[in-house]
């Protein structure tokens, strides 16, 4: 399995639905994606146990077809394709 360094935002708690929320970047080659998770747990709970659970989570959501998620692509190299058509004219 590649190697994918994942990012986990800033944590809310969500005291109507009893769960923490969290945007979760992973870190791809093809540029970097960011899911939302979310985890059923108390205020209360520990910290490693949340991040865990949010984790999973946004891996679960990550994989899954159709689900919601934002996606930057890497930088280009080379010249942007406005400005071929520019240079073509």
């Amino acid at each position: 399995m590649a190697y994918i360094k994942t990012q986990i935002g800033e944590i809310a708690y969500n005291p109507a639905l009893e769960c923490f929320e969290a945007l979760v970047t992973f870190h791809t080659a093809m540029g970097r994606f960011s899911v939302a998770a979310s985890y059923d747990a108390p205020l209360t709970a520990e910290f490693d146990r949340v991040s865990d659970g949010l984790l999973r989570d946004a891996l679960r959501n990550y994989a899954q077809t159709g689900t919601l998620r934002s996606r930057l692509a890497p930088a280009r190299r080379g010249p942007a394709p406005q400005d071929m058509q520019r240079h073509a004219a």
